[in-house]
């Protein structure tokens, strides 16, 4: 079985859970695999086994004092020049070359991956994936009953733009027309999205609330965020849009550069 039709499966398992908090179970692991096998065959790696020792030390040392301690992860880093850094489900983190090549200290690469694991150990990716898809399947069969409100949809009757985030409107629009074969190809398309534009607003403020939670509990300075917020803010407004560097999550995230800075400094400034 191909890996994409795999994935395909627990996304329609992924949709009968209930509305509660999400553990990490075997669904949510199989996801995770699966996908890490589809960012293997797109990407190269970096295999220095110095370099790569380091990052899971530091990694593993934060996840040791996240919510979500006790799975196995797993830190890639990836020969790219693009200043970004992302996650998957099941405990899978990925670190461009473009990122490491900007970092001053080991307190920077561990606020780093902690907002990483946040992702992980809140399981984003997966509600983010369930939210989306949900509203495909639900506004698609109610635009069916409702062709006269066609003008006022998104794209093709998808769904109005109140209804449905910047990110669930790409998605949408990747599975318009969508019958099994279209949804399997289109599975990559979150992991995607969470690469340029991250989670929404809500889930990048609580992995970077938590990213100072994980890292000062793990014997790391907190206070670094800071810095590396501002670091981030000078490399994007020297960035153009149409640079390669400018599609990462990282600079683009929701709620902005900015105000993650002052919501870092209100944070911190609680914790002393």
């Amino acid at each position: 079985m191909r890996a994409k039709t795999v994935i395909l499966v627990l996304i329609l398992l992924l949709l009968s859970f209930p509305k509660v908090a999400f553990t990490v179970d075997t669904k949510e692991l199989k996801f995770g695999f699966y996908e890490d096998k589809e960012v293997l065959s797109a990407f190269t790696f970096v295999l220095d086994d110095v370099v790569n020792r380091r990052i899971n030390e530091i990694g593993n040392r934060v996840a040791k004092a996240s919510d979500l301690p006790d799975i196995k992860y797993t830190f890639r880093i990836i020969n790219d020049p693009t200043i970004n850094a992302y996650a998957t489900a099941g405990g899978f983190v990925y670190v461009n070359t473009g990122l490491l090549d900007i970092l001053e200290s080991e307190d920077e690469l561990a606020v780093l991956l902690a907002h990483e694991i946040a992702h992980i150990s809140k399981s984003h990716q997966i509600k983010f994936i369930r939210s989306a898809y949900q509203k495909v399947v639900f506004v698609r069969a109610l635009s069916q009953a409702a062709a006269a409100a066609a003008s006022e949809a998104i794209v093709g009757g998808i769904a109005p733009a109140s209804s449905m985030t910047y990110h669930e409107q790409v998605v949408a629009h990747h599975l318009a027309g969508g019958v099994t074969g279209r949804l399997a190809a289109s599975v990559s398309e979150p992991i995607l999205i969470a690469m340029i534009n991250g989670y929404s607003r809500e889930q990048e403020s609580e992995a970077d609330a938590l990213a100072i939670q994980y890292s000062s509990k793990a014997g790391y300075d907190p206070n670094i965020i800071i810095k590396f917020f501002a670091k981030l803010k000078s490399f994007r407004d020297r960035l153009k849009a149409t640079e390669p560097n400018y599609l990462s999550s990282l600079i683009n995230a929701e709620p902005g550069l900015e105000e993650r800075i002052k919501q870092a400094e209100k944070l911190i400034s609680k914790t002393k």
